[in-house]
Protein backbone atom coordinates (compact mmCIF):
# COMPACT_ATOMS: atom_id res chain seq x y z
CA UNK A 1 0.00 0.00 0.00
CA UNK A 2 2.88 2.54 1.08
CA UNK A 3 4.93 1.53 -2.31
CA UNK A 4 1.01 2.71 -4.30
CA UNK A 5 0.93 5.54 -2.34
CA UNK A 6 4.93 6.17 -3.29
CA UNK A 7 4.45 5.54 -6.84
CA UNK A 8 1.65 8.01 -7.14
CA UNK A 9 3.00 10.79 -5.06
CA UNK A 10 6.61 10.95 -6.68
CA UNK A 11 5.21 11.78 -10.70
CA UNK A 12 2.90 14.21 -8.73
CA UNK A 13 5.19 15.86 -6.36
CA UNK A 14 7.72 16.16 -9.80
CA UNK A 15 5.06 17.70 -11.74
CA UNK A 16 4.36 20.24 -9.20
CA UNK A 17 8.09 20.74 -8.98
CA UNK A 18 8.31 21.45 -12.30
CA UNK A 19 5.53 24.20 -12.78
CA UNK A 20 6.48 25.89 -9.89
CA UNK A 21 10.41 25.92 -11.94
CA UNK A 22 8.41 26.96 -14.99
CA UNK A 23 6.26 30.00 -13.70
CA UNK A 24 9.78 31.27 -11.46
CA UNK A 25 11.97 30.75 -14.35
CA UNK A 26 9.64 33.16 -16.72
CA UNK A 27 9.25 30.59 -18.86
CA UNK A 28 5.31 31.39 -19.40
CA UNK A 29 4.76 33.45 -22.59
CA UNK A 30 2.68 36.70 -21.27
CA UNK A 31 2.90 38.95 -24.26
CA UNK A 32 -0.41 39.81 -25.39
CA UNK A 33 0.67 39.69 -29.09
CA UNK A 34 1.34 36.01 -28.80
CA UNK A 35 -1.46 33.52 -30.00
CA UNK A 36 -1.89 31.72 -26.18
CA UNK A 37 -1.52 27.88 -26.32
CA UNK A 38 -4.29 26.02 -26.42
CA UNK A 39 -4.94 24.95 -22.90
CA UNK A 40 -4.94 28.63 -22.00
CA UNK A 41 -7.46 28.86 -24.37
CA UNK A 42 -9.69 26.24 -22.78
CA UNK A 43 -9.08 26.78 -19.14
CA UNK A 44 -9.32 30.97 -18.86
CA UNK A 45 -13.16 30.79 -20.34
CA UNK A 46 -14.10 27.49 -18.23
CA UNK A 47 -12.21 29.72 -15.23
CA UNK A 48 -14.54 32.41 -15.57
CA UNK A 49 -17.77 31.40 -16.42
CA UNK A 50 -17.75 29.13 -13.50
CA UNK A 51 -16.19 32.19 -11.00
CA UNK A 52 -18.72 34.51 -12.68
CA UNK A 53 -22.00 31.98 -12.30
CA UNK A 54 -20.99 30.98 -8.48
CA UNK A 55 -20.75 34.91 -7.36
CA UNK A 56 -23.49 36.25 -9.26
CA UNK A 57 -26.05 33.95 -7.64
CA UNK A 58 -26.34 35.85 -4.60
CA UNK A 59 -27.76 38.69 -6.89
CA UNK A 60 -31.49 39.29 -7.19
CA UNK A 61 -32.17 39.40 -10.89
CA UNK A 62 -34.68 42.85 -11.74
CA UNK A 63 -37.00 43.30 -14.24
CA UNK A 64 -35.88 45.75 -16.63
CA UNK A 65 -37.48 48.58 -18.06
CA UNK A 66 -37.20 50.28 -21.58
CA UNK A 67 -35.92 53.53 -20.05
CA UNK A 68 -33.05 51.41 -17.42
CA UNK A 69 -31.92 50.12 -21.47
CA UNK A 70 -32.21 53.79 -22.60
CA UNK A 71 -29.68 55.06 -20.02
CA UNK A 72 -27.56 51.64 -20.32
CA UNK A 73 -27.22 53.09 -24.10
CA UNK A 74 -25.68 56.17 -23.18
CA UNK A 75 -23.53 54.59 -20.73
CA UNK A 76 -22.23 52.18 -22.98
CA UNK A 77 -21.34 54.49 -25.86
CA UNK A 78 -19.24 57.00 -23.39
CA UNK A 79 -17.41 54.17 -21.70
CA UNK A 80 -18.16 50.71 -23.23
CA UNK A 81 -17.77 50.87 -27.03
CA UNK A 82 -14.22 51.89 -27.52
CA UNK A 83 -13.49 48.22 -26.17
CA UNK A 84 -16.92 46.19 -26.65
CA UNK A 85 -17.92 47.72 -30.18
CA UNK A 86 -19.52 50.50 -30.96
CA UNK A 87 -23.25 50.84 -31.42
CA UNK A 88 -22.83 51.23 -35.79
CA UNK A 89 -21.25 47.61 -35.73
CA UNK A 90 -17.33 48.61 -35.97
CA UNK A 91 -14.95 46.82 -33.55
CA UNK A 92 -13.85 48.69 -30.54
CA UNK A 93 -10.55 49.54 -31.75
CA UNK A 94 -9.16 49.02 -27.95
CA UNK A 95 -11.20 45.53 -27.04
CA UNK A 96 -9.84 44.10 -29.92
CA UNK A 97 -6.02 44.85 -29.34
CA UNK A 98 -6.31 43.67 -25.81
CA UNK A 99 -5.25 39.91 -24.66
CA UNK A 100 -7.77 38.00 -24.31
CA UNK A 101 -9.65 40.59 -26.72
CA UNK A 102 -12.78 42.43 -25.49
CA UNK A 103 -15.59 40.55 -26.31
CA UNK A 104 -17.46 42.84 -29.38
CA UNK A 105 -21.45 43.43 -28.08
CA UNK A 106 -22.95 44.73 -30.74
CA UNK A 107 -24.24 41.77 -33.23
CA UNK A 108 -23.02 39.48 -31.38
CA UNK A 109 -25.14 36.98 -28.91
CA UNK A 110 -24.18 37.26 -25.23
CA UNK A 111 -24.14 34.26 -23.19
CA UNK A 112 -24.85 36.22 -19.62
CA UNK A 113 -27.60 36.83 -17.48
CA UNK A 114 -28.25 40.10 -15.91
CA UNK A 115 -27.09 39.23 -12.33
CA UNK A 116 -23.24 38.01 -13.87
CA UNK A 117 -23.60 41.03 -16.63
CA UNK A 118 -24.14 43.01 -13.33
CA UNK A 119 -21.45 41.14 -11.23
CA UNK A 120 -19.05 41.50 -14.55
CA UNK A 121 -19.20 45.18 -14.58
CA UNK A 122 -19.15 46.07 -11.07
CA UNK A 123 -16.06 44.22 -10.29
CA UNK A 124 -14.63 43.49 -13.61
CA UNK A 125 -11.81 40.61 -14.68
CA UNK A 126 -8.56 40.21 -13.66
CA UNK A 127 -5.59 40.58 -16.01
CA UNK A 128 -7.91 41.51 -18.82
CA UNK A 129 -7.95 45.28 -19.04
CA UNK A 130 -12.01 45.12 -17.98
CA UNK A 131 -11.75 47.08 -15.19
CA UNK A 132 -14.35 47.16 -12.14
CA UNK A 133 -16.53 49.84 -12.37
CA UNK A 134 -17.79 50.07 -8.64
CA UNK A 135 -16.38 53.09 -7.87
CA UNK A 136 -17.32 55.30 -11.02
CA UNK A 137 -20.88 54.03 -11.44
CA UNK A 138 -23.80 53.51 -9.15
CA UNK A 139 -25.57 50.55 -8.52
CA UNK A 140 -28.64 51.89 -10.80
CA UNK A 141 -26.46 52.61 -13.61
CA UNK A 142 -24.27 49.68 -13.54
CA UNK A 143 -27.98 47.48 -13.71
CA UNK A 144 -29.33 49.94 -16.60
CA UNK A 145 -26.07 49.00 -18.93
CA UNK A 146 -26.73 45.28 -18.20
CA UNK A 147 -30.24 45.58 -19.23
CA UNK A 148 -28.92 47.32 -22.61
CA UNK A 149 -26.69 44.57 -23.12
CA UNK A 150 -29.47 42.04 -22.27
CA UNK A 151 -31.61 43.50 -25.02
CA UNK A 152 -29.14 44.42 -28.02
CA UNK A 153 -29.98 42.30 -30.88
CA UNK A 154 -27.91 39.35 -32.02
CA UNK A 155 -27.13 40.94 -35.40
CA UNK A 156 -25.48 44.42 -36.11
CA UNK A 157 -27.30 46.94 -37.89
CA UNK A 158 -26.29 46.61 -41.23
CA UNK A 159 -27.65 42.94 -41.19
CA UNK A 160 -30.85 43.60 -39.03
CA UNK A 161 -33.00 44.90 -42.28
Amino acid sequence: MKKKVLCAGIPGLALLVGGVLVVRLGLLPVNADASPSSLEMRLFPMALRAAVARQAKQIQSRSVHDEDAEAGKEIYAALCADCHGRLDGRSGALGISMYPPAPQFPGHARSYTGPELFWLIKHGIRNTGMPAWRNRLADQDIWNLAAFLENLPDRGPAESH
